[in-house]
């Protein structure tokens, strides 16, 4: 995929950020968001092909190939980049990249895209208008992790339900699977 405007994405939506005074979302839905942000899966390398392209795997992530279109200095308190996939994206806070990566690079890897409450960063060419194809509730449980002492997902036991919004089922997370549209002028 390299990022045609009727493509679908898979946009995953907390129900933290919900809580915090963002609109619930149902199918059928047009809405325009000010980022898309992403987080990896694994470490992001660093790319010698050239071309952006995001192809789906499991779990609502992509494997992607991405030009870095821009990145906080090294002396920065909130480090942030983005990155450019055919859709741009940003990851707010930690820097994700490997280390002598600059704008203008490519970096590929495998990562999530979800709808933020807050950019580092806040850019017309971040924002985008999106069109609800389908919800999908995350009812994965989450198990405590003995080493680090903190709740993660059950990774052996994803399970997602097809909903008409994000009010319908109580759940940690939400993925919308949204179409991009074009902005309105």
């Amino acid at each position: 995929m390299t990022s045609p405007a009727n493509a679908e994405w898979n946009l995953h939506y907390s129900r933290w950020v919900i809580d915090d005074g963002e609109p619930e979302r149902h199918v059928g839905e047009t809405f325009e968001w000010f980022a898309v942000d992403f987080w990896p899966d694994a470490p992001i390398v660093q790319s010698v092909e050239t071309t952006k392209s995001a192809i789906p795997i499991a779990n609502n992530s992509y494997r992607v190939n991405a030009e870095i279109i821009s990145i906080s200095d090294d002396s920065a308190k909130l480090a942030y980049c983005i990155i450019d996939f055919g859709l741009r994206a940003i990851c707010n806070g930690g820097n994700v990249l490997p280390t002598r990566c600059q704008k203008g690079d490519y970096v590929t890897g495998e990562l999530q895209l979800g709808i933020p409450l807050y950019a580092l960063v806040y850019t017309d060419v971040l924002t985008y208008r999106w069109r609800v194809n389908k919800v999908s509730a995350d009812l994965t449980p989450y198990v405590l992790d003995p080493t680090k002492r903190v709740w993660i997902r059950d990774v052996s036991a994803v399970e997602y339900t097809n909903v008409s919004g994000t009010d319908v089922v109580e759940a940690k997370g939400y993925v919308l699977h949204c179409s991009q549209l074009d902005r309105e002028p």
